[in-house]
Formats: structure tokens, C-alpha cells, sequence
């Protein structure tokens, strides 16, 4: 049995977490898990045959002050390349989630 899409993320992000501020508010949480899911999603649906996403999640990146955009295309760089790595038979999408409060 596959394990829970939510433990599949965890060890997604997992490396990532150290970007992640120690005490970071429930904000910072669900717009760092919100960024994680559309990088993760967008990989996933382009492989059911639906339109690229990716060139738009970066194209809003780019939109980003400094030093943030580094900061960001580099992670999604990240999350793209650990999906394609060690995910990319996971054709599962997350649709809607919830963070605990």
C-alpha cells in the first residue's frame, strides 16, 4: 500500500525545511506548503497530459523583489529536481488541503 500523499510530501520537502525560519508563523507555513504543493502538482498534471504549469510558476517568480526571488527559484529548482529524482512515478495531485491550526 502507497503511503498517505501527506507523508509523501513531508519527505519531499523534507531537505527543504531548513529554509523554513525556526518559529515562522502560520502564514509562513501555508505559503511555504502552498509553494511546495503547486511545484509538486504542477509536475504531476503535465504528466497526465495537461498543459505545462511551470513556466508560469516561474514566470511569477520573477515578478518577486530581491533577495526573495533568489531565494524562491532556487527552491523551486529544488523541489522540481527532487519530484523528477524520487517522485516521478507518484502521479497523485493534492487538491485540497488544510493546515492545523
Amino acid at each position: 500500500m502507497a503511503a498517505k500523499i501527506s507523508e509523501t510530501l513531508l519527505e519531499y520537502v523534507a531537505p527543504l525545511l531548513a529554509h523554513l525560519p525556526p518559529g515562522a508563523s502560520l502564514q509562513q507555513q501555508q505559503s511555504f506548503l502552498r509553494g511546495v504543493i503547486t511545484a509538486w502538482n504542477a509536475l504531476v498534471v503535465v504528466q497526465w497530459g495537461e498543459p505545462d504549469l511551470l513556466p508560469d510558476v516561474y514566470r511569477r517568480l520573477e515578478a518577486m523583489p530581491q533577495p526573495g526571488r533568489a531565494t524562491m527559484r532556487a527552491m523551486v529548482d529544488a523541489l522540481v529536481e527532487r519530484k523528477r529524482r524520487h517522485f516521478a512515478d507518484d502521479l497523485r495531485a493534492v487538491g485540497r488541503w488544510e493546515s492545523c491550526a
